[in-house]
């Protein structure tokens, strides 16, 4: 149950998701294909249960091959986490040359992090190439073996502004001018850095890397013209090799016919556990029966390695809603067996908005026993949710029952859809008197819409004492200074 983890690891977890998103935006853009290779890389979703991965970075292109790391940072540099002792945690373990790192500075806006418009990329080939100019930084905890940051030296602009000049020694640059400080030119000493801009080249402050010890940016037009052969990796001898080549044939456009064949016979003969799931996975897409029992036996033949049983209830979340997908999920979320399991969580999850969308078979959950799958059960919907469903919700809201109306509520105030408002409105008028959990709902949906909605009605006046409460009616009514007041309340030991 992740929710109890602290504020600032969520934080740092979005901001990296908000990265990894943004990268792969750009990455589109300029023609690649890129999916996530580190699964839920690009999520803020916190999991107890998590398999130990492979060291794999976090994107994959499929059509060129393209691996690429994403870091992002509130202050942008060219910064690793390395373990010199540990060679399985060394910066650089189990990357290719040609791989990518991509650096996108992010910054914290008040409504959450804010990643930069594009990301910086280097080769690990040039960062291992000026490795002996990086610098060690302190272990970050006092284990043997931990890890320390190394970085790169490097320099990145606090302003806006346009490169000037360029020579062997220096970089002259002028500084754009702000409300507070007027435009001025500034110099900088380059000690034998790489410069990786030129005369006329504009640049953003805290987003822009201008020289570096890296020799220099990654060619990202250059992986264009490669053309991915995954089937080829299957028999590759690194685990990280197959384990990319089995899932991005997923998101290929290859005949069926020529893959499975190739995947189950990959599944057979796979030592590799983490390997052989996905292989699982990628089967089960494209329509394999052999996968379908392979993923089946990881989710209930595996009482001894739940991490690989939650993992595989991830990637069923990821396989669209086939019967074989929905079935498995509901089979997880209802077998007694895996009563107070994170797995019900999770297989409750797949099956609402960060999967299946199958809305109809979470309604069943909203007010369950086990209060930590009910409020992943809540969290589930969508904006996304239809009519039906919301009716149903909207009559639990009428019918009162005290434990199953306060969820109902939460539901509603969170898909906040214009179906959810009408549906409240139509209950409210039905009659007299209003049912006070339909009141007390309305007043908890954004007020500019709700009194839009209401104009001219007596049901209006009723509730405007709440609507001046409701979230985003306020200064004080947002999320982020909510969590913050009750942070600071609970510092409550004189």
């Amino acid at each position: 149950m992740g929710f109890k983890a602290d504020t600032s690891f969520l934080q740092f977890l979005s901001m990296g998701a908000v990265g990894v998103r943004r990268t792969m935006d750009r990455l589109r853009d300029r023609g690649f294909e890129p999916i996530e290779l580190e699964r839920y890389c690009g999520s803020s979703k916190i999991w107890t249960t998590k398999v130990k991965r492979l060291r794999l970075p976090d994107l994959l292109c499929v059509k060129t091959g393209m691996r690429a790391e994403v870091r992002a940072k509130t202050d942008l540099k060219i910064r690793m986490s390395d373990a010199p002792a540990n060679p399985d945690r060394r910066w650089d373990a189990e990357l290719r040359d040609d791989d990518i790192v991509a650096l996108i500075a992010c910054f914290d806006t008040g409504d959450g992090p804010q990643p930069a418009d594009d990301a910086v990329c280097f080769t690990v080939g040039a960062l291992r190439a000026s490795e002996a100019r990086s610098r060690l930084g302190p272990p970050k905890s006092a284990s043997e073996g931990a890890e320390r940051d190394r970085t790169w030296p490097a320099t990145v602009p606090t302003r806006d502004g346009t490169v000037l000049e360029v020579t062997e020694e220096r970089l002259i640059v002028q500084m754009t001018a702000d409300a507070e400080r007027p435009a001025r030119r500034q110099t900088y000493t380059l000690r034998g850095k790489s410069v990786y801009v030129s005369p006329g080249t504009t640049f953003r402050a805290r987003t822009t890397f201008l020289a570096g010890e890296p020799p220099a940016l990654a060619d990202l037009s250059a992986y264009l013209s490669r053309r991915y052969a995954p089937l080829d990796d299957l028999h590759a001898d690194a685990d990280v090799d197959r384990y990319a080549a089995v899932k991005a044939l997923r998101f290929r456009d290859e005949p069926g016919a020529r893959i499975i064949p190739a995947l189950e016979d990959l599944i057979r003969r796979e030592p590799e556990e983490r390997v052989a799931l996905e292989a699982a996975g990628t089967a089960v897409a494209l329509g394999s029966e052999f996968g379908q029992d392979r993923i089946t036996r990881f989710v209930w033949d595996n009482d001894d390695r739940p991490e690989l049983r939650m993992e595989a209830v991830f990637i069923l979340a990821e396989l669209g809603r086939s019967p074989f997908v929905r079935d498995q999920l509901n089979r997880v979320v209802a077998n007694p067996r895996f009563e107070g399991d994170e797995l019900r969580q999770a297989a409750v999850w797949a099956l609402g908005k960060a999967g299946l969308e199958c809305y109809e078979d979470v309604l069943p959950f909203i007010d369950d026993v086990d209060e930590n799958l009910a409020l992943h059960a809540i969290g589930a919907f969508g904006v996304d949710t239809p009519r039906p469903i919301i009716e149903h919700l909207v009559q639990d809201l009428i019918i009162g029952d005290p434990r199953r109306a306060p969820a109902a509520s939460e539901v509603l105030r969170i898909i906040a859809s214009d179906e959810v408002l009408r549906a409240l409105v139509m209950a409210a008028n039905a009659g007299q008197p209003v049912p006070d959990w339909i009141v007390a709902t309305l007043g908890r949906l954004p007020p500019d819409r709700v009194r839009a909605t209401l104009q001219d009605s007596p049901l209006l006046d009723r509730i405007a004492p709440m609507l001046l409460t409701a979230q985003g009616a306020h200064w004080l009514a947002s999320e982020t200074i909510g969590a913050d007041i009750a942070f600071l309340l609970k510092q409550n030991l004189r």
